[in-house]
């Protein structure tokens, strides 16, 4: 099953990424450079961002909502 890399949407991926990065770079400082400590502080920051921009309305800004993925069909 191949993937189809022009349905991807770029701009969700690299602000994902950018929340990734974020977080553990927090998460890092926060623990002082505990390992375990920045992962756990690093994933909660992580889906703390996530939830906050995938389902907080935001009237002014169009977001893409996580439910409305489509999937391409295999013919």
């Amino acid at each position: 099953m191949a993937i189809d890399l022009s349905a991807v949407n770029w701009i969700y991926v690299a602000l994902m990424a950018g929340f990734a990065f974020v977080a553990a770079l927090l998460g890092s400082l926060i623990s002082f450079r505990n390992r375990v400590g920045g992962a756990l502080i690093a994933a909660i920051l992580f889906a703390a961002m996530y939830v906050g921009w995938n389902y907080y309305p935001h009237p002014q800004i169009q977001l893409p909502i996580v439910t409305t993925y489509t999937y391409p069909s295999n013919g």
